[in-house]
């Protein structure tokens, strides 16, 4: 057997889905292999970092890990970006790789990829002892399960096409990977229920974890306890839409109300969210709060809120057993259910005039929300046109929301969201991007149309970089600088065998969308923006506070 087949079996073992990648010298042994095993599907792509991140998208919508390989070199050097992004979102990720010997100024394509992988923040394991291959592979995979991170598998140039001289035998990283899905102690469970019990204006906040979980009514059954209101990580977005005591965002994109509450809070429970820089607003958003959490990973400090309690456990089965141990200490309290929370939650928040220089991102995305059909998730890409949807876009029912901002770059969307889709087919997957971020991956809608993926791109088209348009202006230079004609979307799309339309007024969205999801190719839909209207989230970072717009609590209307 060759060291290509072997390697692909192990693949096979350990995929529960789809194998990403995109071909080169290092792995095109592998990749022959690969398209040879019935047992796996391969996506490709048309970009080495655009292979890195459909496997990412693909396993932030799925919950499992993600599988892609690239070449090495210059193929594993266009994936720094992804991989970084992929890393500080805290993707399980393994990139199979190869590696060209240091033979001095013949090797052009030569890199250190243990020194380029510690500089993407990403774990590394060399595949250079066959007689180990097996235990090395399965030892990366498993550290992708366990640390819940990227690692870089390298072979060398000399096992590309190298013979295995005894059977292969390989046992998948889940015959290892310990249970995930254990309810905390009860120790410690005890401990959370005395400190829950006791607040007066107590706040859940529910992440990615919760998510993948399916934690949703044991912490609402929890929550309506003790009286807690509900919030969400930005990853989270949408998971308690409904519950008249959702507060909708935690961090950098909450709403006027929803950070007045949060300032009175006495105590904050995260449940499969971090509690980072931006869910805390760097820990000043509930600075008078207790804290804790419950997480399956053990506690790693981060840049946000540092618990006074860690909670080791799945969400879910923690949830049930501190209401249980709740129920058992006394009755239901209203906790900060009170009338002036009511009130709060119900008074009307002002906005600008709408706009008229383009069309209202507010109203297209009050008009998306009424379009979408249930279980749509929606991916979006970041930059100043990502806070419309996050504060004016309403998921319908079902439906789930994941950004590409962990590394605050521009350009991700449309991998991510191609991987996204391939996760679950069944939904529709609908991007919302910039056309600057578009721009710089628009290649990809051609291994879209090819691999007839399902998929809306929906362009927040305001001829410009808006976030720097934006700073430039404040700064009193020449914002022309990041602005440009707009090209030809629909023309572009077609040309690699997609279609699309351009929006004249916003309800055009409800129509559009219809023709994506009747599609089996990419639909681009091109909405010409206001490129003068200004983010409630861009005027808390540079307009002078007196100046600030509060945000509109999106509420879900069909």
């Amino acid at each position: 057997m060759k060291v290509s087949q072997a390697l692909a079996d192990a693949l096979a073992l350990e995929a529960d889905g789809v194998v990403f990648g995109l071909m080169g010298d290092a792995n095109m042994a592998l990749w022959g292999s690969l398209l040879a095993d019935a047992r796996v599907r391969i996506a490709w792509s048309r970009h080495d970092g655009a292979a890195i991140l459909m496997a990412d998208g693909y396993a932030q919508a799925s919950g499992k890990l993600g599988i892609v390989t690239v070449t090495c070199g210059p193929g594993l050097a266009n994936g720094a970006n992804a991989l970084i992004s992929a890393a500080r979102a805290g993707t399980p990720l393994v990139v199979l790789t190869g590696e060209y010997p240091d033979d001095g100024k013949t090797s052009v394509q030569g890199l250190d990829t243990r020194r380029f992988a510690a500089a993407c923040e990403c774990e590394y394991r060399s595949l250079s002892r066959l007689d180990t291959l097996a235990e090395d592979v399965a030892e990366g995979f498993y550290t992708a399960r366990t640390r819940q991170c990227p690692v870089i598998l390298n072979l060398p140039h000399a096992h590309w096409d190298a013979e295995l001289q005894w059977p292969w035998d390989y046992r998948p990283s889940t015959d290892f990977v310990p249970r995930r899905d254990l309810p905390a102690s009860a120790d410690a469970v005890a401990e959370l229920a005395r400190q829950l019990a006791a607040a007066e204006r107590p706040i859940i906040v529910a992440g990615r974890g919760a998510q993948h979980a399916g934690a949703r009514a044991a912490i609402e059954a929890l929550g309506d306890h003790v009286g807690a209101l509900f919030a969400t990580s930005l990853v989270a977005k949408g998971f308690f839409d409904g519950h008249p005591f959702d507060l909708g965002i935690s961090g950098s994109f909450s709403s006027a109300p929803t950070e007045a509450l949060m300032a009175q809070a006495d105590f904050v429970l995260g449940i499969g969210a971090s509690l980072n820089a931006f869910t805390s607003e760097g820990g000043l958003l509930f600075a008078q709060a207790d804290v804790a959490r419950i997480d399956t990973k053990p506690y790693t400090a981060t840049i946000g809120v540092t618990p006074g309690l860690h909670v080791q456990g799945d969400a879910k089965r923690t949830a049930e057993a501190l209401l249980a141990a709740l129920r058992a200490q006394g009755a239901p309290a209203t906790g900060y259910r009170t009338a002036a929370t009511r009130d709060l939650l119900a008074t009307p928040v002002p906005l600008p005039p709408r706009a008229t220089d383009g069309l209202d991102p507010r109203v297209l995305m009050q008009a998306l929300s009424r379009a979408l059909p249930n279980d749509t998730q929606v991916v979006s890409g970041a930059g100043h046109f990502w806070s419309w949807p996050i504060a004016h876009l309403a998921l319908p029912p079902g439906g789930r929301f994941q950004h590409t901002g962990a590394f605050g770059s521009i350009g991700l969307g449309l991998g991510q969201a191609i991987g996204a889709a391939l996760a679950d087919p069944g939904r529709l997957t609908v991007l919302v991007e910039g056309d600057g971020s578009l721009l710089q991956a628009i290649q990809e809608l051609h291994a879209a149309a090819e691999q007839k993926v399902r998929l809306a791109v929906l362009v927040m088209n305001d001829s410009a970089y808006g976030a720097e348009v934006l700073k430039m202006h404040w700064k009193g230079r020449d914002h022309r600088d990041a602005q440009w004609t707009s090209p030809d979307f629909v023309a572009i799309a077609r040309g690699f065998g997609g279609d699309g339309m351009v929006l004249a007024r916003e309800d055009d969205i409800a129509g559009a969308i219809d023709r994506a999801a009747a599609s089996d190719k990419p639909f681009v839909i091109d909405a010409r923006i206001s490129p003068t209207l200004v983010s409630d989230a861009y005027s808390r970072l540079f307009l002078a506070q007196e100046n600030r717009i509060p945000l509109l609590r999106p509420v879900r209307t069909r």
